[in-house]
């Protein structure tokens, strides 16, 4: 979907924030992504904090036996100290699961890419120190095991200090915005940072069809 704008595909080894004020575009956008990155055989960890797994697999269709291997979901997710314990630990040592955590998350350590849906949702009771603690490990993370994090943020959920703390922690933003102009919707994209690629000038108009989102290139000229 990236490419569509000229920046190319998600970026690898990064922590991307994905943030929304209002509706669940942005979950468009990760089905999007997972079809895109499941053909490309990477390996997925799915964290969801408000669908069951079923819900999840429900919403994004896996069509091959190799796409279901490469895809794990954890459904109605609430395990924030176990997710801080998986993030701190060396991948080198851990061989095994850990008994206090969930099984399913040791599979983080070895995948290509970790979506948290949503990152917002799961620490609206923490502190700023913990939402810093969790950044830093994502983003070591995602040098030290080649991870790509994408974090799903509702916009108003966290507070301002912590919603500008994760933005400067990321490694890139995509934000989408909802504007009301008399009985007409109009959505917006922006992108204010992207790795190797400059901020964006302006909001990038676009239209959700379907299971899909078009976005209207013309309107970016001049």
């Amino acid at each position: 979907m990236l490419a569509n704008l000229g920046l190319g595909n998600i970026p690898g080894n990064v922590v991307l924030l994905v943030e929304e004020d209002m509706g669940n575009v942005k979950s468009v956008l990760v089905q999007m992504a997972v079809k895109e990155l499941l053909h490309d055989t990477k390996k997925i960890v799915y964290i969801s904090t408000t669908r069951s797994q079923e819900d999840v697999k429900n919403h994004i269709s896996i069509s091959t036996d190799n796409e279901k291997n490469n895809f794990t979901i954890l459904g109605s997710f609430n395990e924030l100290n176990s997710l801080l314990e998986i993030c701190k630990k060396d991948i080198n040592v851990l061989t095994d699961a850990n008994e206090m955590l969930n099984p399913s998350l040791s599979t983080l350590v070895t995948a290509d890419v970790c979506i948290i849906d949503t990152f917002s949702h799961l620490f609206m009771e923490e502190d700023t120190g913990t939402i810093k603690d969790v950044l830093n490990c994502f983003v070591t993370m995602s040098r030290e095991n080649k991870t790509t994090f994408l974090l799903l943020s509702d916009m108003g959920i966290l507070t301002d200090r912590s919603e500008r703390i994760i933005r400067a922690m990321a490694d890139g933003i995509i934000q989408f915005r909802t504007e009301y102009v008399g009985s007409k919707i109009n959505r917006y994209i922006n992108i204010p940072k992207m790795p190797g690629n400059p901020p964006f000038n302006r909001m990038v108009p676009f239209n959700v069809k379907g299971s899909s989102i078009a976005i209207d290139t013309r309107e970016r000229v001049g």
